[in-house]
């Protein structure tokens, strides 16, 4: 076989294969199904997650909080409810603790989650209220950073302490 008859096979051998690189678009975890899980279309919101805040209370009674939270989504569609549990401390003159179960319902726009948030329990070392907001942004498939506003007050009152904080959260 002559070197041009080579030269020739090999091109068009190499050829036979150069094309676009396709890959199976799996969700997060490998898995694929219906809806947004393994849809390849932002971040899966669904399911358990847990994580750490810090902040304060910038107007007021200036004080810092940090703490951890949990909590479950579920998503239907781009809307997403979910229940999450805080715990935490205000870190002021009086150094007391925080723990409250909070409803959650907002909308999932991809990767940015912007949601509305309520609930009770202790607040500011008393039985009080939270009532707010906030967004969430998924920059891996299991780590979402955020930002939240609570407005908090114990019961029968107008909110006393508008709560601002960030927090980054580890999706299961």
């Amino acid at each position: 076989m002559s070197f041009a008859v080579r030269m020739a096979a090999v091109l068009v051998a190499g050829l036979s294969f150069a094309g676009p690189a396709l890959a199976q678009d799996y969700g997060p975890y490998g898995v694929t199904g219906s809806g947004s899980l393994g849809s390849g279309y932002g971040f899966d919101w669904d399911g358990f997650y847990a994580g750490v805040y810090g902040g304060g209370v910038p107007f007021g009674t200036t004080s810092w909080n940090a703490g951890v939270f949990s909590g479950v989504n579920v998503s239907i569609d781009s809307a997403v409810v979910g229940l999450e549990a805080q715990l935490g401390a205000d870190l002021d003159g009086t150094n007391s603790i925080d723990a409250l179960l909070l409803g959650k319902g907002g909308v999932s726009l991809g990767d940015a989650l912007v949601y509305a948030t309520g609930g009770t329990g202790i607040v500011s070392g008393g039985f009080g209220y939270a009532l707010g907001g906030g967004a969430e942004y998924g920059f891996t498939d299991y780590m979402s950073a955020r930002g939240e506003v609570l407005g908090t007050g114990p019961w029968g009152s107008m909110p006393s302490d508008m709560r601002v904080t960030a927090g980054l959260a580890f999706h299961l």
